[in-house]
Parts: structure tokens; C-alpha cells; sequence
């Protein structure tokens, strides 16, 4: 017998293991300078052949204090649409794990003010046909990912919840400064 509290403690908790995933378009932290081109962009392909891309757009805005804003999409074969092939917790891990390889990269030569990631499906066709997507069955994974995660970065970040996104902010102030 499958019991909730079983598999509610699975989630985010690393035992599906991410599957191989590799940058394929945009800048290192360090070849980056503020300037064009503010999207990096990762790609994988699960265990049944669904290709994924995750990435991150980067607003150059506060480029000169070395801060950086982030926004987080991931699509199917290039559209936001939902597979529902059973392999959310593989696909949720390997975007996981980028994340925190994005996170750990980034914050060595930028202070990432904030990341945010919004838990829209295909269905939604903007934010006004979804009263709150953050709680949402999609939104609650998410964020039970992002919390789990969170405290393997080796420095402090903290998730907060918005009606329409998370946002990932730092604990600790710009060191840059």
C-alpha cells in the first residue's frame, strides 16, 4: 500500500536522479558581461526520449553592481506543453540540478538578486486565466522541489511565493559591492 506520506517525502528528495543534461547556447558567469545575449540555455532528453530545454534570461539591468535578476522557463521540444508521460520527478530533478549548477556558476562572479520561476501549463494562456498557479497541483511540485534543493547551495538562499511565481532570493547581502 502506497501511503501519501511516503511519496509527499520522495519529492525533491534526490531519488530520482537527474538525467544527463548539457549546456548548448549562451555565456559562462565569467565570459558574460552585461551586454547581448542574456539567455543560457541547458538541454536533456529523459529516459523516454522527451526533450527539454531550461532557460535562464538574464536582465543585464544591474550588470554594472555585478547583480543580475533571472527568469526561469523550461518547454517541450520548444512549446510549454505538458507531456504528462510520468516522468515529472525525473524531469523535476535534472531541472533541479541545472538550476543549482546555474546558481553556483553565477554567484561566484554575480550577485543574483533574485530568480524567479512561474509554474504556468499550456493550458494557461496568461496570468489573467489563472487565479493563483503557485497552488496549483504543477505549483505545489515545484515548490516542494525548490525548498528541498535549496539547502544543498553552498550559500544561503530562501524561496518566496508569490500568486503567479516563486522567486529564489539570496540570505546574505551583495558581496560585490
Amino acid at each position: 500500500m502506497i501511503r501519501l506520506k511516503d511519496i509527499l517525502q520522495e519529492i525533491g528528495d534526490a531519488s530520482a536522479k537527474p538525467v544527463p543534461y548539457k549546456q548548448t547556447y549562451g555565456k559562462s558567469a565569467e565570459e558574460w558581461k552585461g551586454g547581448d545575449n542574456n539567455i543560457v540555455l541547458y538541454e536533456f532528453k529523459t529516459s523516454k526520449g522527451t526533450n527539454y530545454q531550461v532557460s535562464f534570461d538574464i536582465d543585464p539591468l544591474y550588470a554594472e553592481k555585478n547583480s543580475i535578476y533571472v527568469e526561469v522557463d523550461f518547454t517541450v521540444d520548444g512549446s510549454m506543453d505538458d507531456t504528462n508521460l510520468g516522468e515529472q520527478y525525473q524531469v523535476m530533478s535534472t531541472i533541479s540540478a541545472i538550476v543549482l549548477e546555474f546558481i553556483e556558476e553565477w554567484q561566484k562572479r554575480w550577485y543574483i538578486s533574485r530568480i524567479d520561476m512561474s509554474p504556468i501549463n499550456s493550458k494557461d494562456t496568461g496570468k489573467d486565466d489563472v487565479i493563483d498557479p503557485t497552488d496549483s497541483r504543477r505549483g505545489k511540485l515545484y515548490l516542494a522541489y525548490i525548498r528541498k534543493q535549496l539547502p544543498k547551495l553552498s550559500k544561503p538562499y530562501q524561496v518566496r511565493v508569490y500568486s503567479y511565481e516563486f522567486r529564489i532570493q539570496p540570505k546574505f547581502d551583495n558581496p560585490f559591492e
